[in-house]
């Protein structure tokens, strides 16, 4: 072969080999987009699949939420239940007398009434359970919270009796004069009442025919004891 023949082959495998290393650059290139497109992808779905899964846990976070909320409002109104029947038993108990109570109200003391002229000495009129029943129904309509007669605490229940100058309440030992009435209330209203002259007409007539006595003041503090259940008498012994 001539050197131009040869000079031509070798020329055609340079191109031929130039050829070859063209043709994979080309086709590396024409992979490498492809490639990223499918991890660019790949990353898409796993960023829709992660949001996806975000929201699913938001969802069932905000169920969770709204759960608790409606139990705590539940026990908020069972709380509330209980308290209104708490308060509502300590009001019925304060107005049965069974609790022990102090706050500002009045005292009244009412006392015998003293003989009148030429009576010989003999003893004056006798405070009774009518006297001291009258002074404590006046006391509750004027809006007494709490009464006691002589340290024993007055229910709704409560009944007067007696006789000669004695008074019982329910089946308490009996009282005699000076008998002293606690009221626990709006002072200046019970105050007022027991000065009012229509007020207890027939106490008043007393006072003036036989010298009963009734004084009162008002207190910023008076203490009450609870209702005796026991209703023990003391002064009776078994036979």
């Amino acid at each position: 072969m001539s050197t131009r023949g040869l000079g031509i082959l070798a020329v055609a495998l340079v191109a031929l080999a130039t050829g070859f290393v063209l043709a994979d650059q080309v086709r590396t290139q024409l992979l490498t987009p492809s490639n990223q497109l499918a991890r660019y992808q790949a990353l898409v779905r796993s960023v829709q699949d992660l949001e996806t899964t975000n929201a699913d846990q938001r969802r069932q976070i905000a169920d969770l939420r709204n759960q608790i909320d409606s139990l705590e409002s539940d026990a908020a109104g069972r709380s509330a239940t209980t308290q209104s029947l708490r308060n509502q038993v300590a009001d019925l108990r304060a107005h049965a007398g069974l609790v022990a109570v102090h706050g500002p109200g009045v005292e009244v003391v009412l006392r015998n009434g003293s003989p009148g002229p030429g009576s010989g000495g003999q003893t004056g009129y006798l405070v009774n359970f009518q006297d001291v029943q009258d002074v404590v129904n006046l006391l509750f309509t004027q809006g007494a919270e709490a009464i006691a007669v002589n340290g024993r605490r007055i229910t709704p229940l409560t009944a007067f009796s007696g006789s000669e100058g004695q008074i019982v309440i329910d089946q308490g030992p009996p009282l005699t004069s000076p008998l002293k009435i606690d009221a626990i209330g709006d002072r200046n209203r019970m105050a007022a009442a027991l000065n009012d002259d229509s007020a207890l007409p027939g106490l008043r007539a007393r006072q003036v025919q036989f010298q009963l006595h009734l004084t009162f003041e008002g207190l910023a503090d008076i203490s009450l004891p609870a209702y005796d259940s026991s209703l023990q008498i003391p002064h009776v012994a078994a036979a």
